[in-house]
């Protein structure tokens, strides 16, 4: 663990890194500066000591106070930050409302503090800030009324700071946020201590980040049917149809808000894209249609869902004129879908719109997934199995039986009708486009033409894209032979462009994505090779030559005996990545088979006619600035093809490398147990290695950057190969780090592991590059890291320390030593090759002997050692690993710390590697070398001691007229040691708030001391958001304003059974009522007395008619189901609202204390308003709200019907009618003669009806009246008939009736 330096450049390297010179012994050439980390790591030794943490600690606390230094960071890092400006604080009055878009103060009640205030986050230019922390929990960024300042030299002074001071400073180089009015209710009144998720690329002259190098990506995974939606879709039952449903309630979900950014996914990943890789303007994205068989001829090409049950409530599922209930279902395995639906049509339109706002083009990519599982029962068209592979490519599509097995019609009029069927019949005139909308009606099949035509249409409906590609690796179609040998897909291909170009016109661009063995030609064997694609690659209408290329870059294998290791050190080493670039295999020579492949006979690649290009799969610039004659049974064609030479620019539409060892290898394969496709790269051992595909991303970019490998066409005055149309595989629509945490929700979320997903991965810098930068900082230029590969997730130290001590942390972590050649600072791994073999005759005579050698005591060693690091992959928690000597005699621990950002393997692998090398160590040699010896510190030597060869390590060497050595040993096998971390990302769980089911009760009043004419509430809802405010305005508009908040979840329920009528007030006996209510609630039995005190009070209605009634008994039947019995019905006057029966399906509230009542002035009785009720944590006008009008009669001033009404018949033929009046208000004191009138006056609203009409309305002052019997023969009534009678108040009106069928 030793760095050892020389005279100036030791002196620079101790500076910090403004450029202060600290300086070194001039006699002493060199001293291991990175031995030690803190007090812990001795070089030779380690002893006890502690790691007090404090250098993780300061990235963690929001710090304020002048002369503190800002840290400098690389990669992805959790900063606290530094308070550089806040405003007053301004205090807010309660009982408001938050602004639009969900910026500025919180609902609240209370009086509250809001401050604006600015906060460093470090020096240098950032590309981006990502997630946000406040006391440790992650905020969405989008509730802080925030803007990013990203340390750029012309950046200019904020406004608000500009508002509150002259001469405001812009902080130009320094990265820092703003954020403006905020709320500090919800953090106590005071300022929270934040952190900010930081993502800084290295910046060091000459060296290529992923930032430079990724300008183009793939949007994957192309299915979900709400992805790719930049607008949150609320899934949920279509049994729920704008009604209560507890189990459609408990299914309700924000399908595609799975971040705690609270916005979208695709918005979401969008914002990180931009954040992480700034330079990319291009996006291939990916809409998929499902194909069910590998002969084309019985293909079907259709839109799925995942889910018939379930449907958009914003944005009901449609693609190409096909419903929900109208499509199929994805296949499944287990029952889950093996894949997500086809993304709505609606969405696509979304994420189009998006990626254009965000300045991308848009490259619409149609993606054909086959989706047949293992025992499918469609026969193989390539073997004799009466099944086809489960979920294959879509490139091995065919014919009826392939080419080259027996009975296959591949070259005759048998394989053209195949071909024909496959592309069906649909016509560019079957589509109707208007703006946002495309409408279909053309014949009823589901055949290739038609998943193309219908996204030309759909990308026209959009307002048009970039560049439009009419399909993707389908090398087993295009190869298929007609009679005569034509190609009939090729044909049928060239008519599908045209009629794209019909639709979409010419501004759009369009292109063909050729898997990468199948652009070039088409080797038929016996010497014949067709360019069969090149009437479609010359096809005016085809702008580009689209290649998925996923060419092997290298030929590594374990070992050091293998042919490549003969002429490069390392798999990683960008130079050797791109001499396969335009070479190796697929250029220089091939494998004829799998055996010469593990034996590595490589067969030349050469041709006799002097085109050798011809044979070249890499030979990218031969294929393109060269005629194309095809050779016919080893023989040239008569003439060459259409293709003309350097006419069309290269697109890579796909490039990429799995996160996997020896990715380079084999860069198309990839692993997913579902597919039959899964592969590891040849020669792989399947771990994880996120640095294999940074090299791979790096070396494609740096070969094609060079105008000596990239020639210019004087054609069309572009560049062969378009490298800003060039789309790294992949980024995901799903945001980093929930994908791929979240596997309960995304089942691949396991491949991301050893996929090709930059996502996650794109933030993580070059060893090299960062090591650059600090010696550049320092003022150190002559640094060679041409040796150094290794990935640096995030590291960040003071932008005062030395660059020595800021070196150090990353010197021991990924094993690297610093050592002087002529003049130049050499970084180099530690890995104890290359020893140079130094024999006694060599050595320079010495007292005490030529050659001494020494072993420290193991009690000075420690025997356990533990690392405190930071989490990467998550949310940057600070975590431990250890190691220990299992046989040491001491179990002394050593800690230590490294602010940079591991994985668990990570960590591991470095405090093993440093107590095995500390052990190791403890030898120490000491001889001397004649002055002529150029060997120098870091150099391996081996020296023969006690009859055994061992590795040596110079540790320093001091001139005294001989070069006096000290060395320690070592072994190679110690620098192997490599856990590899198999660990998901850690992202908290995170569920969307989705609407809750807010149910306005106008009740009559209950115990009396309500506010009669205002409207009780019962809010309910799964999950619950913890508070909900209620916001009303206007019915004819307005803004809304805080009505109140309601802090408790109601017990809503609907009725499993019917509930028949009963006598009010009299305790209902028998089975009672079956009630489902949301999971979590909670019911109690209660005594008779407790019942007779009020308790157990609930409603039973429709939404427009409440029944008040009370349970005695409830009893869990099942989990949410209770059976309520024991009942009082028709309770607070309501007994005139019993029906004869309360069907399946009526809703039920518990009328407790999560029930309350809205504000409501006496004046808007009667008046139609909007409310609005969500989340108190969102906007009132996030998506999530629910919105209704609402006009309430205020029943609490309601009369209750009279009591006892009877009829007496008089001798006359007289009607006799009384009653008892009732009272609604103080009618519990029995102390009284009379209850309390309850209203302005006495009166009372008599009506006789007759076959359904009223023949007589008498207004009466007296509970009495009598219906002579002359009256009754002038209404002509006779019986039976229907009397009732209802109390009158002034300020409501005639209250509910009593009634009585006059039937003698």
């Amino acid at each position: 663990m030793a760095t050892l330096l020389l005279s100036a450049a030791g002196a620079a390297i101790g500076a910090n890194l403004g450029g202060a010179v600290l300086g070194l012994s001039g006699m002493v050439i060199g001293r291991a500066v990175g031995a030690t980390l803190g007090r812990v790591i001795d070089q030779r030794l380690i002893g006890a000591g502690s790691g007090d943490g404090e250098g993780i600690k300061r990235l963690q606390v929001t710090g304020a106070g002048e002369g503190v230094a800002i840290p400098l960071v690389w990669g992805r890092m959790r900063l606290a930050g530094h308070v550089i400006w806040a405003s007053d604080f301004a205090e807010i009055p309660g009982h408001s409302r938050r602004t639009k878009g969900g910026l500025g103060p919180k609902v609240s009640e209370q009086s509250r503090l809001i401050v604006s205030v600015a906060i460093a986050l470090c020096e240098g230019e950032i590309s981006g800030v990502g997630r946000i922390w406040a006391y440790g929990d992650e905020i969405a960024p989008r509730d802080l009324n925030l803007r990013v300042y990203h340390g750029t030299q012309d950046q200019m002074p904020d406004p608000k700071i500009a508002a509150s001071m002259n001469d405001a400073p812009a902080y130009r180089g320094t990265a820092y946020v703003v954020i403006e009015d905020l709320d500090l209710a919800p953090y106590g009144n005071r300022l929270p201590s934040f952190a900010f998720e930081v993502i800084r690329p290295a910046q060091a002259a000459g060296h290529a980040t992923l930032q430079d190098a990724v300008q183009g990506v793939a949007w994957m995974p192309g299915s979900g049917e709400y992805a790719l939606a930049s607008a949150p879709v609320l899934l949920e039952a279509e049994a729920l149809g704008g009604s209560f449903s507890a189990a459609a309630q408990s299914e309700r979900v924000q399908v595609n808000v799975n971040s705690s950014s609270g916005a979208a996914d695709f918005p979401t990943a969008l914002g990180a894209l931009q954040n992480e890789l700034p330079r990319v303007k291009s996006g291939l994205l990916i809409a998929s249609w499902f194909g069910d068989d590998l002969r084309c001829g019985q293909c079907a090409i259709k839109p799925k869902v995942e889910f018939r049950a379930r449907e958009g409530r914003d944005m009901p599922w449609q693609v190409s004129g096909v419903t929900r209930a109208e499509a199929e279902e994805v296949a499944r395995l287990g029952g889950d879908p093996v894949y997500g639906g086809t993304p709505a049509d609606a969405s696509v339109l979304q994420a189009i719109a998006a990626l254009k706002e965000a300045g991308q083009a848009v490259v619409f990519y149609p993606f054909l997934l086959m989706e047949q599982l293992a025992g499918n029962a469609r026969p193989d068209p390539y073997s004799d199995s009466e099944d086809q592979p489960a979920l294959p490519w879509r490139g091995r599509i065919t014919l009826s039986k392939a080419p080259g097995q027996a009975g296959s019609p591949d070259r005759s009029a048998g394989a053209e009708a195949e071909v024909a069927a496959f592309f069906g019949t649909v016509q560019a005139q079957d589509f109707a486009v208007t703006p946002g909308n495309v409408a279909y009606s053309g014949p009823n099949e589901w055949s290739y033409r038609r998943f193309i035509l219908h996204y030309a249409a759909l990308c026209a409906a959009a307002g048009g894209v970039e560049a439009f590609c009419i399909g993707s690796e389908m090398r087993g179609l295009t190869q298929i032979r007609g009679a005569g040998d034509s190609f009939p897909a090729v044909a049928q291909m060239r008519v599908l462009l045209s009629d794209v170009r019909s639709i979409l016109g010419p501004e759009v661009k369009l292109t063909y994505a050729a898997d990468w063995s199948e652009y070039a030609g088409y080797d038929a064997g016996g010497g014949t090779r067709y360019f069969h694609l090149d009437p479609f690659w010359a096809d005016p209408d085809l702008d580009a030559i689209g290649i998925d290329n996923y060419m092997p870059l290298a030929d590594w294998r374990d070992g050091e005996g293998h042919l490549d290791a003969q002429l490069w050190d390392s798999p990683y080493d960008p130079a050797y990545l791109q001499a396969n670039i335009a070479g190796g295999e697929g250029f220089d020579w091939y494998y004829p088979d799998a055996q010469a492949r593990r034996d590595q006979r490589r067969a030349a690649i050469t041709d006799g006619q002097g085109e050798a290009w011809l044979w070249r799969v890499k030979d990218l610039r031969g294929w393109w600035e060269n005629c194309h004659t095809e050779r016919l049974n080893g023989q040239p064609a008569a003439e060459p093809t259409a293709w003309e030479p350097r006419s069309k620019p290269i697109w890579f539409t796909e490039y990429g490398c799995a996160a996997i060892d020896k990715g380079a290898n084999q860069p198309n394969v990839f692993l997913d147990a579902k597919s039959s496709e899964s592969a590891a790269p040849y020669f792989s051992n399947g771990q994880r290695d996120d640095l294999m595909q940074m090299q791979y991303l790096l070396a494609m970019h740096g070969f094609w950057a060079e105008a000596q490998n990239n020639p210019v066409s004087e054609v069309y005055g572009g560049s062969m190969v378009d490298w800003t149309r060039s789309h790294a595989w992949a980024w995901d629509a799903r945001p980093f780090p929930w994908f791929p945490a979240n596997t309960n929700l995304w089942s691949d979320g396991e491949n991301w592991l050893r996929g090709h997903w930059l996502t996650g991965r794109a933030s993580h810098q070059p060893l090299a590059a960062v090591i650059a930068e600090l010696c550049q900082r320092a003022g150190i230029t002559d640094v060679d890291v041409s040796a150094l590969f290794g990935v640096v997730r995030g590291y960040a130290v003071a932008s005062t320390t030395s660059a020595r001590a800021a070196l150090q942390p990353l010197l021991m972590a990924h094993g690297i030593e610093a050592i002087e050649r002529g003049g130049v600072l050499v970084f180099r791994p530690r890995d104890a090759k290359a020893p140079v073999a130094l024999d006694a005759a060599g050595l320079v005579a010495r007292e005490g002997g030529d050659l001494r050698v020494t072993r420290g005591a193991e009690a000075e060693t420690a025997g356990r050692l533990r690392l405190t690091y930071i989490e990467a992959e998550g949310a940057f928690e600070t975590r431990s690993a250890e190691a220990v000597i299992p046989d040491q005699a001491s179990h002394d621990l050593a800690q230590a710390e490294l602010p940079l950002a591991l994985t668990r393997g990570e960590a591991r692998s470095a405090v093993k590697r440093w107590l095995s090398e500390a052990r190791i160590a403890r030898d120490l040699a000491r001889f001397s070398l004649p002055m002529s010896s150029d060997l120098g510190a870091g150099d391996i030597v081996t020296l023969a001691h006690g009859g055994e060869a061992r590795n040596y390590r110079i540790e320093r060497v001091d001139i005294t007229g001989a070069r006096e050595i000290e060395a320690v040993r070592v072994e190679a096998g110690v620098y192997r040691i490599a856990e590899v971390s198999e660990d998901l990302p850690q992202a908290l769980s995170y569920q969307a708030p989705v609407p809750v089911l807010p149910l306005f009760l106008d009740l009559p009043l209950l115990q009396g001391d309500e506010v009669p004419h205002a409207p009780h509430l019962a809010v309910t809802g799964l999950p619950w958001p913890g508070a909900v405010a209620v916001y009303d305005a206007p019915a004819s508009g307005g803004a809304f304003d805080l009505n109140r908040l309601i802090g408790q979840r109601a017990t809503i329920g609907e009725t499993r059974s019917p509930l028949f009528a009963a006598q009010p007030s009299l305790p209902q006996r028998g089975a009672g009522v079956v009630v489902e209510f949301l999971l979590g609630s909670t019911l109690a039995s209660v005594s008779a007395a407790e019942l007779l005190n009020g308790a157990n009070l609930a409603v039973i209605g429709n939404g427009a008619l409440w029944e008040v009634f009370q349970f005695t008994e409830a009893t869990l039947i099942e989990a949410g189901v209770w059976r309520l019995s024991g009942l009082l019905r028709g309770q607070c006057g309501t007994e005139a609202l019993i029906p004869e029966a309360w069907p399946s399906g009526s809703i039920v509230t518990v009328l407790d204390a999560a029930v309350a009542q809205v504000t409501l002035p006496q004046s808007m009785r009667g008046v139609a308003r909007r409310w609005r009720i969500g989340s108190a944590a969102l906007a009132y006008d996030d998506p999530s709200y629910v919105e209704s009008t609402q006009v309430f009669h205020g029943n609490g001033l309601r009369p209750y019907a009279p009591a006892f009404l009877t009829v007496d018949t008089q001798d006359n033929g007289d009607l006799d009618l009384r009653w008892i009046r009732r009272t609604r208000i103080g009618g519990d004191n029995w102390d009284g003669v009379e209850v309390p009138l309850g209203e302005e006056s006495e009166a009372y609203l008599l009506q006789v009806i007759h076959a359904g009409t009223v023949v007589r309305q008498e207004t009466l002052s007296q509970p009495h009246f009598t219906y002579r019997a002359t009256d009754l023969a002038a209404d002509g009534v006779t019986a039976p008939f229907t009397l009732s009678v209802a109390q009158i108040s002034a300020g409501f009106g005639a209250g509910l009736a009593a009634i009585h069928t006059y039937d003698p």
